[in-house]
């Protein structure tokens, strides 16, 4: 009976008024069981639609665990980076070469362009620096070098602060199409963006 009684009200607001004194007790059982077998499907729908939103949260959980480990990395590598200066002042018997090779410099001898690079308002001859001179001391990824006299792209590309390997030159010319149309000629003064992916 409290079947019918719950049948009926369901019903009720389905159906109009008169439709519900014109019913009969077997189409109410009917209604009821149609009524039953949809919130049986609409449970389901609503399982499926839970646990996909409990799978988003778990991606959404990954996600941020992983900003964090950037944000961790990221900051880091600032405290690392900030070892080492932004400038440096050439002492006596310094040289470029030396300079690069110096540990919280680059460590890294080869590496003396890129300071004659980001000092050419200054250094007119690599091979020529001052004591008292205030040298720029550039770190960080490069995203574009000017070119020089004496530039092309393999020797670009083989830079230990570009991509330390002068096969990649295409990469180089890629991404300069607009302005490279020989990738043999590349001319002094052009800034070439340096991809990083």
């Amino acid at each position: 009976m409290k079947r019918l009684w719950i049948g009926a009200l369901l019903l009720g607001l389905a159906f109009p008024v008169g439709a519900q004194e014109k019913m009969t007790e077997e189409e109410a059982l009917q209604a009821i069981q149609e009524c039953e077998a949809q919130k049986s499907q609409l449970d389901a729908k609503i399982a499926e639609l839970e646990s996909q939103v409990q799978a988003l949260k778990d991606q959404k959980a990954e996600v941020e665990n992983q900003i964090q480990a950037l944000k961790n990395e990221i900051a880091e590598l600032k405290a690392e980076i900030a070892k080492y200066p932004s400038e440096y002042t050439v002492q006596k018997g310094d040289y470029l070469v030396k300079i690069a090779g110096m540990r919280y410099i680059y460590n890294n001898p080869k590496a003396w362009p890129r300071i004659y690079r980001a000092n050419r308002d200054k250094i007119k001859n690599p091979n020529l620096i001052y004591p008292g001179w205030v040298l720029r001391i550039p770190h960080g990824l490069v995203t574009s070098i000017e070119v020089i006299p004496g530039d092309n792209l393999w020797k670009i590309a083989g830079f230990s602060w570009i991509y330390n390997d002068p096969f990649k030159w295409p990469v180089i010319y890629k991404a300069n199409t607009d302005k490279i149309k020989d990738p043999d000629l590349i001319y002094p003064g052009w800034i070439l963006r340096i991809p990083r992916d």
